[in-house]
């Protein structure tokens, strides 16, 4: 299989950035990956289940109707129901675009949010905070490498990356099957005080939940 990757940022900025629903009628993706949390070790939507005459359109008239209302709040959300209503043309012409939310799940993206949104980006500096971007990198790296291995579709299918670009970029490089070693050095080879053999004891004294993704997901 050789998928055709595009990927768009969405800034959350208080008002639209129309990049990622303008690219759903451009490239009419076969799947659609989110930088959103999965859901019980499961990236797969329930949308994903039914042909397209058959999606659950009373859900999709609700996530419509939930971005409507955080659009009073932020301007961004515009840009999120634009994409849906996009998503749902697409279904209304049998383009059964898949939908996938890889992120890892919400209570290792929210650990720490308070101290770390002040922080940033000083916190790059903190190897305990590049704990948190691995382990949330690698589960979404496992997951599309899984959506890939699984997909019954084209040989060649045009996926939709809507992950930020900083992510992004080191998800390819996870995607691309790197040593041990070159992941280390990659995510922690700055920092001194950190080495493979000690730095799941430190996480385990500092942070049990990273600690709890590290002993399931991490290469070392």
């Amino acid at each position: 299989m050789k998928p055709i990757f595009h990927q768009f940022n969405c800034r959350e900025q208080n008002r639209p950035d129309y990049r990622q629903a303008r690219a759903v009628l451009k490239y009419r993706p076969d799947i659609i990956i989110f930088e959103a949390p999965e859901k019980n070790g499961n990236p797969n939507l329930v949308f994903n289940k039914y042909r397209c005459d058959k999606k659950p359109k009373k859900e999709i008239r609700k996530i419509q109707s939930d971005l409507r209302h955080d659009s009073k709040k932020f301007g961004y959300v515009f840009s999120d129901l634009r994409m849906w209503e996009n998503i749902d043309f697409l279904w209304r012409e049998e383009h059964n675009t898949l939908l996938y939310n890889i992120d890892a799940p919400s209570e290792l993206r929210s650990e720490w949010f308070e101290v770390w949104k002040y922080m940033y980006p000083c916190a790059a500096k903190n190897w305990l905070w590049w704990v948190r971007i691995y382990l949330r990198e690698r589960i979404m790296a496992n997951h599309i490498k899984n959506i890939l291995k699984n997909y019954k579709g084209k040989s060649n299918p045009t996926v939709l990356i809507f992950l930020q670009s900083f992510h992004w970029i080191h998800v390819k490089f996870l995607l691309t099957n790197p040593s041990k070693n070159q992941i280390w050095n990659y995510y922690f080879g700055k920092f001194k005080e950190i080495t493979r053999k000690n730095i799941a004891i430190k996480i385990g004294k500092l942070n049990p939940i990273f600690y709890k993704y590290w002993k399931k997901y991490s290469d070392f």
